[in-house]
């Protein structure tokens, strides 16, 4: 199937679903924002325990209010109703520590994605810096970006800099599509063990890793959109993107299922 086929059948599945999707991706924004506000308020943005409860909240309870736009899409793409309350279904034991484990070797390729990108800069960042940047994620550069960049003299190496950074955020949302197939995975095979999980995933993209790329970057549109909209066109983009790579997921594990079985 053509990427273009891909987004056209996402956009036929979610014809009459957008709203409910919206609404999904809307509370998924909605906990991180009003927990985040109130960890502040209580601690202050700079405090030990905001850094602390923050990060908690980061890996074991935001998740899974975007692992719900994940099953709801799913569920969609299966001509099956979704339901809101569908979400409570994944604080259930086991599949919720499952998916805590899941979300965690994410954050994990995160991370090594960030510091092989920025471990070769540690002479112009200095080490606390390229290990700031890793753990906080690549928005925390931003604003290290804003500050070389009003310089009078800009060196290559910062162009360098510059230039490696803009491909590690062409490369990050690839980590994020890898997650959904490993969620998933797991919402085709709820009693399988993780180590099934991922071996079935590197199966299932073997010899399709630089199509899942394609499908990936060709969303870079949208998220211009994203931007010139505020972020409001997140809660259009977000199941655009999850229902096409949903799709992708089930082609291709429909062509390998015989190597599955």
């Amino acid at each position: 199937m053509q990427l273009a086929m891909y987004r056209a059948k996402a956009r036929q599945l979610l014809k009459g679903n957008w709203q409910k999707m919206a609404a999904l991706v809307a509370l998924w924004l909605l906990v991180e924002i009003v927990v985040d506000s109130m960890i502040e308020g209580v601690f202050g943005a700079s405090s030990f325990g905001y850094q602390m409860l923050n990060t908690f909240a980061n890996y074991f309870l935001y998740f899974i209010f975007l692992n719900a736009v994940f099953l709801g899409v799913y569920k969609v793409s299966q001509n099956k109703p979704s339901y809101y309350r569908d979400t409570l279904l994944l604080f259930r034991q086991p599949l919720y520590t499952h998916l805590v484990v899941l979300n965690l070797v994410q954050q994990v390729l995160n991370w090594i994605l960030l510091l092989i990108g920025l471990a070769p800069f540690y002479r112009l960042l200095g080490w606390d810096r390229v290990f700031q940047f890793t753990f906080n994620g690549l928005d925390s550069v931003a604003p290290y970006l804003l500050n070389i960049s009003q310089q009078g003299t800009i060196s290559e190496t910062v162009l360098l800099f510059v230039t490696v950074m803009l491909v590690l955020s062409l490369l990050q949302p690839v980590i994020l599509t890898y997650y959904q197939i490993l969620v998933l995975l797991k919402f085709d095979l709820p009693q399988a063990p993780l180590k099934l999980i991922f071996s079935l995933s590197w199966v299932i993209l073997k010899g399709n890793w630089l199509k899942l790329l394609g499908l990936t970057l060709s969303f870079i549109g949208w998220e211009l959109v994203v931007y010139m909209t505020a972020g409001l066109g997140l809660l259009w983009f977000y199941p655009y993107l999850i229902m096409s790579v949903t799709i992708f997921y089930q082609e291709v594990k429909a062509k390998k299922v015989q190597v599955i079985q």
